[in-house]
Order: structure tokens, then C-alpha cells, then sequence
């Protein structure tokens, strides 16, 4: 079977857990080498410190003009409408969150938003985030070092990504979906906390 649109995915992977990189500070100090046994989306640069993922998600049409060819090398890269490659979405605007991907979806202003709703769709009722700290770490923005475009996110984007985030997670949790954030640093209440060590070994 060939996977060209977003309705290829739509229960895939029903009742399956997914691991998901996102790019704060904390993914520097996980050893990923157990996530070879998962099945693990990417989150915009995440593919700097494991390249070998399922999937792969990004918003931002810059990074796929800085790294075309790992990009281009992702088994499915989930995007927005207008690139070359990748199966697009189309974007509904920043506050919402869609059930049915082919009618489009939200970016709740963050890329680990986009792929929250992007794991509702293809099924899975577990989700472990690593690395989504929604802080700077000692100057540091992201855990290859610093983007000069995010210096400013905790008094700027931060709080309007975590406001999002509470939200969607809390609807996929009455739904009975689990979503646990193994960041040592984040401050959202709405995750199940865990370490990546308990995570790997469920």
C-alpha cells in the first residue's frame, strides 16, 4: 500500500505507543540508542541527535532550506501545504485542534502541538515526549546549542505554546489517551511525568 495523503495514516497504528523528539535542551543528555526498538517521530532538527525515525514533523519551511537532505531522507515527513516533498496539511490557523487531519490542522504555535494531533490520527493511545522542556537551559534554546530565532521564546512563544498544549492534552487524556513528558525541566502539570529509563522500559 502506498502512503501519499494524510488518510493513508488514519489508525495506523491503533493502540501502539510513540516516542517523540522534540529539540529542548534536555534531549542532549538522553542516551536514544534504546529508541531503536520504537517507533519514534521526529520534531524539526531532532534528526541532529537521531536520525532514524518512523516519522518526522516540521512547520518551518527554514530548516528544510538548511537541511534538505535529511530531510529528504525521513521514511514520511509531515508538513504544510506548499513544500516540495512530504505529505501536507493543510494549516487551520494556530488555536484549535482537528480530529480529522484531512480537513487540516492547527499549529497551537509549537511543532510538538502539530504532532500531538498528527499521533491522535494515526491511532496511538500512548505518547512519550523527550526533550519538550518549553525552557532555556544556561543560554542554551535547543539541545544542539542556540537559535538566534528562539533567544526570546520564554517571555514570547513559550507561554502561548504551553497554554495550547494543556489544552490538547487534556482532550486526548478524556479520550484515554496517555501522554507522558520525560523533560526533568518542564513545568506542565497536564503530562504524566516519567524518566526516560521508566519510559523505555514499559
Amino acid at each position: 500500500m502506498a502512503f501519499e495523503t494524510i488518510a493513508d495514516f488514519q489508525n495506523i497504528h491503533e493502540g501502539k505507543r510513540l516516542f517523540v523528539l522534540a529539540s529542548g535542551p534536555s534531549l542532549s543528555d538522553l542516551d536514544l540508542s534504546p529508541l531503536q526498538r520504537r517507533i519514534v517521530m521526529g520534531l524539526n532538527r531532532s534528526f541532529l541527535a537521531y536520525p532514524d525515525t518512523h516519522y518526522h514533523c516540521c512547520m518551518d519551511k527554514r530548516l528544510f532550506e538548511l537541511y534538505p537532505a535529511l530531510f529528504e531522507k525521513t521514511r514520511y515527513l509531515f508538513n504544510i501545504e506548499g513544500w516540495s516533498t512530504g505529505i501536507p496539511l493543510q494549516l487551520l490557523g494556530s488555536e484549535g485542534f482537528s480530529d480529522d487531519l484531512t480537513d487540516g490542522i492547527y499549529s497551537g504555535y509549537t511543532i510538538s502541538y502539530f504532532a500531538l494531533q498528527v499521533a491522535q490520527y494515526m491511532g496511538f493511545t500512548e505518547v512519550v515526549y523527550l526533550g519538550l522542556d518549553l525552557a532555556n537551559a544556561q543560554g542554551q534554546t535547543h539541545f544542539f546549542g542556540t537559535d538566534f530565532c528562539s533567544r526570546n521564546h520564554e517571555e514570547t512563544e513559550f507561554p502561548k505554546m504551553a497554554r495550547m498544549l494543556e489544552s490538547g492534552v487534556r482532550k486526548m487524556q478524556e479520550r484515554g489517551m496517555k501522554v507522558y513528558n520525560c523533560s526533568p525541566v518542564c513545568a506542565l502539570d497536564c503530562f504524566t511525568r516519567i524518566s526516560f529509563e521508566e519510559a523505555v522500559a514499559l
